[in-house]
């Protein structure tokens, strides 16, 4: 994996995280100044495993969620391409083929875990962006012309949000701000 963006973080306070950004690439790059790119930095932090013990349940399973989101949400099938509880992957009944339930949202991605099969759905970049506006009071990148590093600041909505950075943390990332198509 490349990773682009090298991420130090300082310790929170209430719903604010401040930290550093720095580019690995060897040319200055102009960072991105969306608010997505703030929800994809507290995913990130999370999946990287920054404060482990101290993150929100909830936030945590909204990370994932937001994950989906990004990345496309798997969907576990048996060998004839039926679509399986998540939980217990079981048969859904009554019977459905992903091919058909799914129509227009299957992406071309497919793999095989642990015993099952899945399909993964496209990414949904609406509902990312509806859930950065739900997660996100505010994100300010500065010193973000073309540089090498930049300054940000990430504003949650909810304490919950930022509970995994009660701590400095430093991470790399594959994270750039942009969504996917």
């Amino acid at each position: 994996m490349t990773f682009i963006y090298d991420v130090m973080t300082w310790t929170r306070e209430g719903t604010r995280v401040e930290g550093r950004i720095t580019s690995l690439e060897r040319d200055p790059v102009k960072f991105y100044e969306g608010p997505e790119f703030g929800l994809q930095l507290l995913m990130d932090a999370w999946f990287n495993g920054c404060g482990a013990l101290t993150v929100d349940k909830d936030a945590a399973r909204e990370f994932e969620r937001c994950f989906e989101l990004f990345l496309g949400k798997k969907v576990w099938t048996d060998a004839e391409g039926h679509v399986l509880d998540e939980a217990t992957k079981e048969p859904l009944q009554p019977k459905v083929k992903a091919e058909t339930h799914f129509a227009g949202r299957l992406d071309s991605a497919r793999g095989y875990w642990d015993g099952y099969d899945y399909l993964v759905l496209k990414p949904d970049r609406q509902g990312f962006l509806d859930r950065t506006a739900e997660v996100i009071a505010s994100f300010r990148i500065e010193g973000s012309g073309t540089g090498e590093h930049a300054d940000i600041l990430i504003e949650a909505t909810d304490p919950k949000y930022v509970s995994h950075m009660d701590e400095s943390h430093h991470f790399k990332t594959t994270f750039t701000g942009h969504l996917p198509r």
